[in-house]
C-alpha cells in the first residue's frame, strides 16, 4: 500500500533544476518527490510508505539519546548530500510533521518553494526537542541543551555542535566531569533564559529549572506556513 503526503503551494508549477536533480539522482536521506500543477496551484507529493512522522512518534513517546544520534547523523548527511547535488540546503523542511522515520533512519522532505533559513529552522526544532525530551535520559538532556544553547549563537556551526554532542558519548572517562559542569553552567544558562538576570542556583537538582521551562512552554504550538497545507492520502 502506497502512502504519501502532499504539500500545496499557490502559483503555477514550474519544474526547476532542483526537481530534475532529485528525480535523476535520488539523494540519500530525502523522500522521493513528484511535482505537478493543477490550474494555478502546485502540488508536491512525497512517498512516505512504511514511515512515521517525527510528530506522530513523539505524541506517543519521548526523545531519547538514541533518537537524537539517529536524527543528527541523518540531518548532517542530508545537508552534505544536498551540497553534493547543488541543492539549496535552505529548502530542507525541519518541522516535525515533515521529518519521517523508518528502521533506525530519518528522512527529509526537500521542498523547492520553501522560503526559510535552515539554521533558524534547526534552532526551532531544538525547541521542540526540549519540550519532547525524555528527562529520565540524562545523556539526551545534555545533548538537547547543547544543541538548543548552541543554535542561539550567531553563525553557529552545525558540525561543531554535533561533534560536541557525540564527543562526550565517545569518551566515557570524561563524562562524569562534564556532568558536574552541566549541573552549574547549564542550569544557570537555562534559568537565565527564562528569568533574566535573576539566576537561581539550585545545583543540587538540575531538573527543577527544566520543569519550569516546560511548564512555561507546554502550550506552545507550531505555526502553520502561510499559503501551505498538508494532506495525507492512502492509495
Amino acid at each position: 500500500m502506497e502512502r504519501k503526503i502532499t504539500i500545496e503551494e499557490r502559483g503555477f508549477y514550474e519544474e526547476d533544476y532542483q526537481m530534475r536533480m532529485l528525480k535523476v539522482n535520488a539523494p540519500d536521506g530525502f523522500l522521493p518527490v513528484r511535482g505537478r500543477g493543477v490550474d494555478d496551484c502546485s502540488y508536491y507529493e512525497y512517498d512516505v510508505s512504511g514511515k512515521v512522522s517525527m510528530k506522530a512518534m513523539y505524541e506517543r513517546g519521548k526523545i531519547g539519546e538514541e533518537d537524537l544520534r539517529h536524527f543528527l547523523t541523518a540531518f548532517q548527511m542530508a545537508v552534505r548530500e544536498a551540497e553534493v547535488y547543488l541543492l539549496d540546503v535552505h529548502r530542507i523542511l525541519l518541522k516535525p510533521e515533515y521529518i519521517f522515520f523508518e528502521e533506525g533512519r530519518f528522512y527529509f522532505c526537500y521542498y523547492p518553494p520553501a522560503r526559510q533559513d535552515l539554521w533558524e529552522e534547526f534552532h526551532r526544532l531544538t525547541e521542540y526537542f526540549v519540550k519532547e525530551a525524555d528527562y529520565q535520559d540524562k545523556e539526551a538532556v545534555r545533548m538537547i541543551f547543547l544543541l538548543h544553547k548552541g543554535t542561539m549563537e550567531e553563525n553557529y556551526s552545525m558540525e561543531k555542535l554535533i561533534k560536541e554532542c557525540f564527543y562526550q558519548e565517545e569518551q566515557p572517562e570524561k563524562k562524569e566531569k562534564k556532568e558536574v559542569s552541566y549541573d552549574t553552567a547549564e542550569h544557570d544558562w537555562i534559568t537565565e533564559q527564562e528569568m533574566g538576570s535573576s539566576i537561581l542556583r539550585e545545583t543540587d537538582n538540575m531538573w527543577t529549572p527544566v520543569k519550569h521551562f516546560l511548564n512555561k512552554h507546554k502550550k506552545h504550538r507550531w505555526g502553520d506556513w502561510d499559503g501551505l497545507h498538508i494532506e495525507e492520502e492512502e492509495l
